[in-house]
């Protein structure tokens, strides 16, 4: 991609933010309720408020260490699964209805199923974990099975498909398709797990403050936290994207 292009994704990238925020000025002017959707005025004053709580950034913090933490088991269990499923037919058939069950299942049901098994602040964990490995598992997958053929027979002749030739040829090869199952896992993760928090009421959470906020109607502080959660994604993209290149598998 060349500079021009780049700068013209920039542009139209900033062109979708600022479009976004007038939609939203619009509306509040339209439906003309604090209760529904909050002043872009009164949500930045909620939003500055609550940077200058301390307990913010420790929320804040535990968010994106979970979720760091929830994406690197999730990449870690899919690279077993997608070995095992390349070795051997048997298991990919195998596991293929357990992937379709976890990839259609609602999440509100996992979410109460987990509260009988785990406590309410490993719950959003797992609820995350079980949103984001079948992504990556098909992601993995599906990068495999588009290597070209002319390279896979090439390798079969030098070698039977075996763990090296895995780890050293066929992963490297997925490298575009693990950049995009990690961006995607970052949005319906974060999604996902402060969905668990909301239900779980699990300390020092986004869910939990916005349970807080949404119980005495304070829909501007809801908002300012979905903000933040919008932005943490725009910047693990962003950085994803920048390591793109120094990232090897």
């Amino acid at each position: 991609m060349n500079s021009l292009d780049k700068k013209n994704d920039t542009i139209f990238f900033i062109l979708g933010i600022v479009s976004i925020f007038i939609i939203w000025f619009v509306l509040s002017i339209a439906i003309n309720n604090e209760f529904a959707i909050p002043k872009i005025d009164k949500t930045s004053k909620a939003l500055a408020n609550l940077f200058s709580d301390g307990n913010t950034y420790v929320i804040l913090g535990r968010t994106i260490l979970k979720i760091a933490l929830t994406i690197l088991i999730a990449f870690a269990t899919s690279i077993i699964l997608v070995v095992l499923s390349t070795l051997s037919k048997k298991f990919r058939s195998f596991i293929s209805p357990i992937i379709t069950l976890l990839k259609t299942v609602p999440v509100v049901v996992v979410i109460l199923l987990f509260l009988f098994l785990f406590s309410r602040n490993t719950t959003p964990i797992y609820v995350a974990l079980l949103v984001i490995m079948p992504i990556m598992y098909e992601a993995l997958l599906n990068g495999i099975n588009n290597i070209d053929e002319s390279i896979i027979n090439e390798t079969k002749m030098l070698s039977k498909t075996n763990l090296f030739v895995m780890r050293k040829v066929y992963l490297p090869l997925t490298k575009p398709y693990v950049i995009l199952s990690i961006l995607q896992s970052v949005g319906l993760g974060l999604k996902a797990m402060v969905m668990a928090e909301l239900i779980a009421q699990t300390k020092n959470s986004i869910g939990k403050e916005m349970s807080n906020y949404r119980a005495f109607l304070d829909m501007d502080y809801i908002f300012a936290w979905g903000l933040i959660m919008i932005t943490i994604v725009i910047i693990s993209e962003i950085f994803i994207r920048m390591m793109k290149k120094k990232i090897t598998i």
